[in-house]
Order: structure tokens, then C-alpha cells, then sequence
């Protein structure tokens, strides 16, 4: 029984190794673009209304209007996952009451129910606030804007936060399908500094985002206006990274040896970290096993 305790053992040591030998890499992400566009042509948006919304070279022009139930959009293939949308705004006019929404939505486009998840650029009771509004398909809303009361809570030596039109800024607004959450930040383009920035938690997954646009559906005051550009739109997510397998055939050996072996590149499943380590314990715990018990019969 004890002459063949040490081969046991080192048959299991070599089968735990094979095992682990077969584990798959942890799930790398790569980014997807789902759409982009730097404006050097003209990138064909849907309008109802193109002597507001139109192309003008390199940049998108905008002027909202409550009551206009203006649009512009371009569908997006999306299902499910994380979403980040990129861009630069530069506000040129905002009247009172004046805003500009831009972000993903449904089909509806409607600023007054889901789904959508819109950044904000208004001229409103407590001045030129910049916001994050999500209403998921229950018509839930969550937001955010710069008001001090609303991001700071009890936080001391809080301010609000303005932006100014004629300063052309960076905005990155992201939806977390994970987390069930979504954020916003903005700097100014030009020197990079950050402006403001939070997030809201939404607490379910969102459904039905068919579209990137910017809208006025379902704003309905009247006399509002908001004139601007907006340029370097990005919408991007992430998937896994498909993993490679390596298969081998077999080959037969050539009748004469060639004088140069021109060399072979095989794309290889790299192993997740850790695996070295655990295969090498294994085999040293099993020589260590065998010397034991040698010594034993000695």
C-alpha cells in the first residue's frame, strides 16, 4: 500500500495540473465603436427641422426651441452592455429656459419619458447648469445637475457649477450595465480642466435605447432658445475578447530538408495569471512526495 501511496499522489498532482492547464484567459474587454463622427462630412442625421439641426463644415449645428418638437438622430445598433458617449459642445446662445439634450433615447425621443439618457445643457432658474437625466422604460427618472444642492448633499464649501457659452467643452456621459448606473463629467476642452461631473443610480437595466439625438419632444415652453455646435461624437461599449484556440495537424515530414525552415507564428490562448505558479506547486509537491516516502523504504 505504501509503495504505491507516492504514485497516486503523483498521477492526481498531474491531473489537477492538466486541469488547470484548460481554465481559459480571464475576460479581456475590448472597446466596440457603435458610431462616430468627426464632421469632416456630412454625417446624414434624420431632422425634422434642417434649417435648425444641419451639417456646417466640421461641426453639427443645433438651435432648440421649445414647442418645435424638434430632432436629429441617427440609429445605433445596441442591445445590452456598458455605453460611453463622447463629444464636444460649444454653446453659443442659451436663452432663458434654453437647453440642449443630446444622449441615447429610444424611438420616442421624448424628453419627458423613458427610455433615454440624456446630458443637459440649460440656461434655468439657477443659471447655466449642466445635467444627467436617465428615465428608464417605467418612467423613473434619476438625475443630477450642477446646482450645489443637488450633487453636494451635506458637503461643506460646495458650489454651483456654470458653464459659459462661447467655451467649447469635453463631455463623457456613461451608462454602467453592471453597476445600473450612469455618470457625467465635463472639462473644458481647451485646457482640460474638470468643471463637474457626478452620477445616479438607477437600479435596473435599461431597454429599448434605439437612438443617438438630440431633442426637444416633449419640452414645451415656448420663446427658448439654444444655439450651438457639437463636434468629435463617439458612442462606444465594450465585449469580451473572443479567446483563440490552438489546433494541431498533423503534418507529413517532407522528402527532401529544404535549406531555410521559414519561421511559424501560431496565435496562442494566453493562461490567466496565477496558473505558472499553481502548475509548478503541483509538480514540486509531488517530487517532494515521492523523495519522502523513498526515504521511508529506506
Amino acid at each position: 500500500m505504501r509503495k504505491t501511496l507516492p504514485i497516486k499522489i503523483l498521477c492526481l498532482c498531474i491531473g489537477i495540473l492538466f486541469l488547470v492547464q484548460t481554465v481559459p484567459a480571464i475576460g479581456a474587454q475590448e472597446k466596440v465603436v457603435l458610431y462616430s463622427t468627426d464632421f469632416s462630412s456630412n454625417p446624414g442625421w434624420t431632422t425634422n427641422n434642417p434649417s435648425r439641426y444641419y451639417w456646417d463644415n466640421g461641426r453639427y449645428h443645433y438651435e432648440t426651441e421649445g414647442g418645435t418638437n424638434g430632432y436629429s438622430f441617427i440609429p445605433i445598433d445596441y442591445d445590452n452592455g456598458d455605453l460611453v458617449l463622447e463629444y464636444d459642445i460649444t454653446p453659443v446662445t442659451t436663452s432663458k429656459d434654453g437647453a440642449f439634450r443630446f444622449g441615447v433615447t429610444s424611438n420616442e425621443m421624448d424628453i419627458s419619458r423613458g427610455t433615454n439618457v440624456l446630458s443637459i445643457f440649460e440656461n434655468g432658474k439657477y443659471g447655466r447648469l449642466m445635467e444627467l437625466r436617465v428615465i428608464d422604460q417605467n418612467n423613473h427618472i434619476h438625475s443630477a445637475m450642477s446646482y450645489y444642492t443637488s450633487y453636494c448633499g451635506s458637503q461643506k464649501d460646495c458650489e454651483t457649477k456654470q458653464f459659459l457659452d462661447n467655451t467649447t467643452y469635453h463631455v463623457v456621459m456613461r451608462y454602467n450595465d453592471g453597476l445600473q448606473n450612469a455618470d457625467l463629467k465635463v472639462t473644458e476642452k481647451a485646457t482640460g480642466e474638470f468643471l463637474w461631473g457626478y452620477f445616479v443610480q438607477i437600479g435596473q437595466d435599461l431597454h429599448f435605447l434605439k437612438r443617438l439625438a438630440i431633442t426637444t419632444k416633449g419640452d414645451y415652453v415656448t420663446g427658448n432658445y439654444a444655439e450651438g455646435y457639437i463636434d468629435n461624437v463617439e458612442l462606444y461599449t465594450f465585449r469580451p475578447v473572443p479567446q483563440t484556440t490552438v489546433t494541431t495537424v498533423p503534418t507529413t515530414p517532407p522528402t527532401t530538408i529544404p535549406t531555410t525552415v521559414p519561421p511559424t507564428t501560431v496565435p496562442t490562448t494566453q493562461a490567466p495569471t496565477g496558473v505558472p505558479v499553481i502548475c509548478s506547486s503541483l509538480i514540486i509537491a509531488g517530487i517532494i512526495v515521492l523523495a519522502v516516502q523513498g526515504r521511508k523504504r529506506d
